[in-house]
């Protein structure tokens, strides 16, 4: 069995043409510095007499909420959705760029957005797949473009196995006789 030399070459340059063409530099937008806000833990003071003030203005209960606070965090929470929609439904006309997305339970994903919908998008974190399917009310910040590099080699190591197993078992059968070729 003997193979055309263009044929390899074709072949090999497919293979890895999504790892080069990947590597195409992003605009990274500049990030802004951390801001305190008042919802992060306050530290007990060390000195004995502050620290039991300290729990007895801890364990005071708070008053209830009145009823237009919570409408006007409703329609804050809506707004929000609506932004990042928004966002995400422009970063999707880009397929070639990474995205991360923090959600509001923790976990960071980085990877192309696919899917967006108006309830929820995908982010296809590895090479093959359909990716992770994330709600607009997830998300704890706007998603944002970045270089991600490692993702990249990830995802195009991950296509180079794909294609190293189709060449080394499937291609074998096909001129052997055992699949049928198309």
């Amino acid at each position: 069995m003997k193979f055309n030399p263009i044929v390899i070459l074709l072949a090999g340059l497919s293979a890895f043409a999504s790892i080069v063409s990947a590597q195409a530099p992003a605009s990274v937008p500049e990030e802004e510095a951390p801001v305190m806000t008042g919802g992060q833990p306050t530290v007990a003071p060390s000195n004995l007499f502050l620290a039991e003030q300290f729990h007895a203005e801890q364990s005071q209960p708070q008053p209830p909420l009145p009823v237009a606070l919570l409408q006007s965090d409703v329609n804050n929470l809506r707004a929000t959705e609506g932004r990042y929609r928004a966002e995400v439904k422009l970063l999707a006309k880009n397929e070639r760029q990474f995205v991360h997305c923090k959600l509001k339970n923790g976990k960071v994903l980085t990877g192309r957005l696919s899917d967006a919908g108006d309830v929820k998008f995908a982010i296809r974190t590895n090479a093959l797949g359909d990716g992770t399917s994330v709600e607009y009310k997830d998300l704890a910040e706007s998603p944002r473009v970045v270089p991600a590099v490692g993702t990249r080699i990830k995802q195009g190591a991950q296509m180079a196995g794909f294609v190293a197993f189709v060449i080394v078992f499937f291609i074998p059968l096909a001129l052997a006789g055992i699949i049928p070729s198309c």
